[in-house]
């Protein structure tokens, strides 16, 4: 009896793997970013794409969280919709009764999207509660602002 071959079933296996990850995307319905316009335009060059007329420019703050430290909050984030070097991300920290903590980071662009990294500021900034992070985008006169996250300081 000859032996089966395992060619079959690998390129299955890889077939389907590829089949389950196309369906990953965000969830349609998400409610869009807004955005405010700014009073002047840049007047730098910069490394930008047009998105198309369709794109919806959103950021998104993916972690908002404090370090297993307890020295520092963590945020990261991206734009969607856009690729570009020339923008300025802002991820502001906020809770009532207590000051805004803004963090800046220059924007980097991805393949697919902007990316504002990470920042970590040190937790003495804040106060214990409930903060609300958004990431805020500017570029080109324009202004985008994520939906809000939140993060509980201990």
């Amino acid at each position: 009896m000859r032996p089966r071959s395992l060619r079959p079933a690998i390129v299955g296996g890889v077939v389907l793997i590829g089949c389950l990850l196309s369906a990953c995307s965000s969830p349609e319905g998400a409610p869009a970013a807004t955005s405010t316009p700014g009073t002047s335009p840049s007047s730098s060059a910069s490394k930008a794409s047009t998105p198309s007329p369709s794109a919806t420019i959103e950021p998104v703050v993916v972690v908002a969280a404090v370090d297993p430290d307890g020295k520092h909050l963590t945020a990261s984030g991206y734009v969607q919709g856009l690729v570009e070097e020339s923008g300025t991300c802002t991820f502001v920290f906020s809770r009532e009764g207590s000051a805004d903590v803004p963090v800046q980071h220059d924007a980097v662009a991805d393949r697919q999207t902007t990316s504002c990294g990470t920042v970590q500021p040190d937790l003495s900034q804040f106060t214990r509660g409930t903060w609300n992070v958004v990431l805020r985008y500017a570029s080109g006169g324009r202004t985008y602002t994520s939906q809000a996250s939140q993060v509980e300081v201990p």
